[in-house]
């Protein structure tokens, strides 16, 4: 039975150890994290330490490591004084040693000290150390404070779990009880490889939880930690929840949760996807903290449920943490926390990730904003981060500007608020231009007459800054600013304008600048980077290529139908080593899986199909890669782009319904069919002419997706079937997917399902009325659903259906003027067209941010209405940015191809085409 000791002789066992430490203040730190240190032979010493409690214990390594020297008992020693600075402890000890006292003990050999050099693998420096002390060469805590230096100089994942797993095949060693400091070692050292996969950390956490020792509640925040890089919950719920069934190891170990410990919880929920789990810590029939119980959530808890809020999207549930609502005050406010510059911080980054962009708004510009000069709460700078983050999802360009840069006489709201703009914000301010099409915006910040960030400023653009002018280049398609900020211009010899800030050019920015080649048609210019006459990645260079590159390599090869390149990057040709084999780059699935879209690009399914099904399949389940969702699919885009129906039918059906038939291949990989899958299959049935297969998944004797089933067809789905029936001139069950039957009330499938149809589901419906040549019918029905629609979804209907009527589209134009359909002057003024639909149609009430473009077909016929009827001094035509330029692109080519016009980009407004004067 343990000794029960008075808080009088726990204070005694405090105070000695606390003096005794207090003569080497820097070697009590090393003696505190079970490093090497002068007082490891002390062995009274040791047996204190043994017998402080786990609060006595955390007071001493806080008292050595953080608490200023005000809080601590006098010293008579020299040394105290340093305390606060360890580094300078440690400069004082090496230049002015002295003998410990009561006791003198042997140091450890000096190499001891160091990270471990030798060449044995770290199973046989481990074994090693456990035989010495199995021969009582070395005493218990000897081996723990050698095995500490051990696991210290692991500088891989995988070294660390070597040194792990070969204590754990050791029963003398599972039978003993350690030193916890061994454990936490363990556990920060798994920490530093945060940037490891999930997967490198699976049973670290079971096995360093078998071992025996006094667990502590810092122990169970560093296994939470260990336990969010695993992205594992249950082992999570395992150790901090129980249960009617099973306690949990906190428990079991007889640990107390605190505070620190719930929220470190509710971080391991934000990563796992796991909501519920934490909003029931706050908010459930049985909270664990709230004002009425002895644990009370603090603002880590808030900021740390604002980042589950915002990584699983829920809005509402962050508005009341928050906000509150006008009935109901904020809970924080309930749980007597008062929100600070960082709670608001958090809650913008959820409205970012929600579509909320109003609500952050309204916190530093609303009617009663909370944040203000004037008010106790003041903006800073991460507030406005995470602004511009907004600005950036929702594609706010007008409030990202009056933000950063203000409005000609106006002052930017960061000026008003007194906030100094820095590289980081300048950054994101670049990201929102690249989002909503305003390049020159951005281009401006670093290249315009009035430049912010320059190498004669005191802002200076960095790495980040040139990953995002480059995401801007990609969106936009610029392909010379790209070149000139990486490459520069050999004919003019002008060095690149990365190296004349000063900013040298690191992998991340020649991968960023593939992707810009990928978007641009410039393959070649990519390419030469790792394959030119003067690379800047190769393996004898300091740069080298890594699994980025080549991804971006790949879908540039797709983007240009270059599979041979594709082929020499990832499998290489007979006896030649792929480029990624000659470079050490170990090609993974998503690897695999971007070489297969480029064989769907190039119509090469077999060598897609050989990566699966070969004589040597690459990727199965006897193998260390294992195929995924994401292969799946890329094979049947493929199967599509080829024709190849038996092998799509294989993958996902199998043959025949019977118990001795084939079982599909995605079953015999362990592979779940969702949603997409089946949806991507039709699309395959539509371009091979196999209409029945496709229709079977829906409305056959065993439908994979109904209302009752857990599958369930989506929009894509049904859009998908009506292509299916275009393909395959089905209008009858076309119409009962859309319409139904109206003279026996029978509901359209799509109501059945749940799902509400849009303009792309009207669209396609069309499309297999003209293919069937039912329009007229096709259309009757429509018009009486249309009846029923808001006026925005019946305008892009009726733009689509425009086209149709190509050789009557004049007078279908003037038709609509009368009857309030069209504006009068149908989207021209001033000798500009617009082509947003608001412009053009009377009574459109899209939204106001994100005004519509009208199909590229109706652009088309409208300009040659207003050219040839209206006014041919044409000289401008304002395309927005949408969809990815599609408008804006298409009519530049259509221009050109037809009339032999040639244009200008509006130097302010890249959504604006203007046409040269010469062409007049």
């Amino acid at each position: 039975m343990a000794t029960v000791r008075t808080p009088a002789e726990q204070q005694s066992i405090y105070r000695f150890m606390l003096k005794s430490l207090q003569e080497y203040p820097s070697e009590a730190v090393l003696y505190l994290n079970f490093e090497v240190s002068k007082f490891d032979s002390d062995e009274e010493l040791q047996q204190c330490y043994q017998l402080l409690s786990k609060t006595d214990r955390q007071n001493l390594y806080d008292f050595f490591n953080n608490k200023p020297s005000s809080t601590r008992f006098n010293s008579r020693t020299r040394e105290t004084q340093y305390c606060k600075k360890p580094s300078n402890v440690c400069r004082r000890f090496t230049t002015e040693p002295r003998p410990i006292t009561p006791k003198s003990s042997t140091q450890y050999p000096k190499q001891l000290q160091q990270q471990p050099s030798s060449p044995d693998p770290f199973f046989t420096q481990t074994s090693s150390l456990i035989h010495s002390w199995k021969l009582k060469q070395k005493s218990k805590n000897q081996l723990g404070i050698e095995l500490n230096v051990l696991i210290g100089g692991c500088t891989k994942l995988s070294q660390l779990i070597e040194i792990i797993q070969t204590l754990k095949n050791d029963k003398q060693v599972m039978e003993t009880s350690w030193d916890i400091r061994l454990i936490h070692k363990m556990l920060h050292k798994a920490a530093e490889f945060s940037d490891s996969h999930s997967s490198k950390f699976n049973g670290i956490f079971s096995d360093i939880t078998l071992f025996k020792s006094s667990y502590e509640a810092k122990t169970c925040i560093l296994l939470l930690i260990l336990i969010k890089l695993n992205l594992n919950f249950s082992d999570g719920k395992r150790l901090v929840l129980s249960n009617a069934a099973e306690t949990s190891l906190m428990q079991q170990w007889g640990i107390k949760p605190n505070v620190a410990i719930y929220n470190a919880f509710i971080t391991v929920c934000a990563k796992t996807c796991q909501f519920d789990s934490a909003w029931q810590l706050v908010c459930g029939n049985k909270p664990v903290m709230a004002p009425h119980l002895p644990l009370k959530a603090n603002q880590i808890t808030c900021l740390n449920l604002l980042t589950v809020c915002a990584e699983a999207g829920r809005y509402a549930k962050a508005k009341s943490l928050v906000l509150g609502d006008t009935d109901t005050v904020s809970l924080i406010r309930q749980w007597g926390i008062m929100p600070n510059v960082a709670v608001y911080s958090a809650f913008i980054t959820v409205c970012a990730k929600t579509g909320q962009f109003d609500s952050a708004w309204h916190l530093v510009c609303g009617d009663k904003p909370v944040m203000a000069p004037h008010l106790p709460l003041k903006a800073n700078q991460i507030t406005c981060t995470n602004l511009l983050t907004a600005c950036a999802e929702m594609e706010r360009f007008t409030e990202a500007k009056s933000l950063v840069l203000g409005d000609g006489d106006t002052a930017s709201l960061m000026q008003l608020w007194g906030i100094k703009p820095n590289v980081a914000i300048y950054s994101a301010f670049i990201t929102v231009c690249a989002k909503t099409g305003q390049f020159d915006s951005a281009w401006q910040l670093v290249c315009g007459d009035k430049p912010v960030m320059a190498p004669y400023l005191p802002l200076r653009a960095n790495q980040i800054t040139c990953m995002n002018l480059l995401a801007a280049c990609a969106e936009m398609e610029r392909y010379a600013e790209a070149k000139s900020l990486v490459l520069g211009d050999t004919t003019t010899v002008t060095a690149s304008l990365i190296r004349q800030w000063g900013i040298k050019p690191n992998v991340a920015i020649y991968n960023a600048f593939i992707t810009v080649c990928a978007k641009t048609d410039q393959f070649d210019s990519a390419w030469r980077l790792v394959c030119g006459v003067k690379p800047v990645i190769a393996t004898h260079l300091p740069l080298k290529a890594d699994s980025i590159t080549c991804m971006n390599l790949l879908i540039a090869c797709a983007e240009a139908g270059r599979y041979a390149e594709a082929k020499s990057l990832v499998l290489g040709d007979g006896d030649t080593d792929s480029l990624m084999q000659q470079w050490g780059i170990k090609p993974d699935v998503a690897i695999y899986n971007a070489f297969i879209t480029v064989c769907a690009r190039t119509g090469h399914f077999d060598s897609a199909w050989q990566l699966v099904r070969g004589d040597k399949p690459v990727i199965a389940p006897h193998l260390p890669l294992k195929v995924d969702s994401i292969t799946c699919m890329n094979l049947l885009a493929a199967c599509a782009e080829t024709g190849r129906y038996a092998e799509a039918k294989s993958l996902v059906l199998g043959d025949g319904d019977t118990d001795t038939d084939t079982t599909s291949l995605m079953q015999q990989w362990g592979i779940k069919p969702d949603v997409a899958i089946y949806n991507a299959f039709i699309t395959v049935c539509a371009k091979t002419g196999q209409f029945d297969s496709a229709w079977q998944l829906v409305c056959g004797d065993k439908p994979v997706m109904a209302p009752h089933l857990s599958l369930k067809a989506s929009l894509i789905t049904c859009i998908n079937l009506l292509t299916a029936c275009a393909e395959m001139v089905r209008f009858t069950e076309a119409k009962s997917l859309v319409l139904g039957d109206g003279d026996t009330a029978i509901t359209s499938l799509i109501q059945q399902w749940g799902i509400k149809p849009d303009v792309a589901i009207y669209n396609a419906f069309i499309k297999v009325c003209i293919k069937a040549k039912e329009f007229d019918t096709g259309m009757w029905y429509l018009e009486k659903i249309m009846n029923k629609c808001d006026m925005s979804t019946f305008l892009q209907v009726h733009a689509h259906l425009a086209p149709l009527e190509k050789d009557n589209f004049a007078s279908m134009i003037d038709k609509g003027i009368a009857q309030g359909i069209y504006k009068k002057n149908v989207g021209l003024m001033n000798h500009c067209i617009d082509l947003h639909m608001d412009k053009i149609f009377e009574d459109h009430s899209g939204n106001d941010t994100h005004i519509q473009g009208v199909p590229l077909a109706f652009a088309k016929l409208l300009f040659c209405y207003h050219k040839q009827n209206n006014e041919p001094k044409i000289t401008s035509i304002i395309t927005g940015y949408h969809g990815n330029n599609t408008l804006k692109n298409g009519m530049i080519s259509f221009l050109k191809d037809e009339f032999g016009l040639e244009f200008i980009e509006d130097k302010f407004n890249s959504g604006m085409i203007v046409l040269s004067e010469s062409i007049h």
